[in-house]
């Protein structure tokens, strides 16, 4: 059984891959405590129910779409993820996972698949990505808030993975002095030759889950 706390239709509302119609899975459990999560239900320890692997793809092929993000709370504490991404990706689904890059699981690694995608959110205060993580990334997307540097976003781990178009900047809720922020983040990467994407969240610019 795996713990879920939603499962739902939308369209992405980060990243690179936002405006597309997706279907949410948001499985229960974190392994850390940000200062402006929006989801601290995800890992409340009480806002879930149990259900297997088999019905809970049963449930996301009745959404009719092709396009699955695993998001949390933190998917890699959940032991399963390698079971559900390997059902999904036999069913042909493209699956993108989000993670805030501290865990990993071998298992994932070995899923050689153009289908999977993993979208690392590094978070303060260490930035922390798990370094057998590193070479399986696929965007790499840092909310710009009062913590945030240049040095936090490229670095001797970073730089050996981050090429054009790789980096998204989040400004936190969408605020006007971390937009601006964001601009002069951008700015320094341009210098050094790395274009980056600053998306907000354009799920609650629409007003959407």
């Amino acid at each position: 059984m795996i713990k879920v706390v939603e499962i739902f239709r939308t369209v992405e509302g980060e990243g690179k891959w936002v405006g597309l119609p997706v279907a949410f899975i948001r499985l229960e459990g974190c392994n850390l405590r940000c200062e402006w999560c929006d989801t601290p239900y995800s890992y409340d320890g009480k806002s879930f129910r149990e259900i297997s692997v088999e019905a809970l793809v049963d449930e996301i092929e009745n959404f009719g779409l092709k396009r699955v993000c695993i998001t949390g709370g933190e998917p890699f504490l959940t032991s399963q993820l390698p079971n559900l991404v390997e059902s999904l990706l036999e069913k042909e689904y493209t699956v993108l996972i989000e993670t805030n890059g501290t865990l990993w699981n071998e298992n994932i690694g070995n899923m050689k698949t153009d289908n999977l995608h993993i979208t690392c959110s590094p978070k303060p205060p260490s930035y922390f990505i798990h370094p057998q993580l590193l070479p399986y990334i696929t965007e790499l997307k840092f909310v710009v808030d009062k913590h945030i540097k240049l040095e936090n976003i490229l670095n001797e781990k970073t730089e050996k993975i981050i090429k054009n178009d790789f980096i998204v900047l989040q400004p936190e809720s969408n605020k006007k002095e971390m937009v601006e922020k964001a601009l002069k983040i951008q700015e320094e990467l341009l210098k050094k030759g790395i274009e980056s994407r600053i998306i907000p969240q354009c799920h609650k610019v629409l007003g959407l889950p």
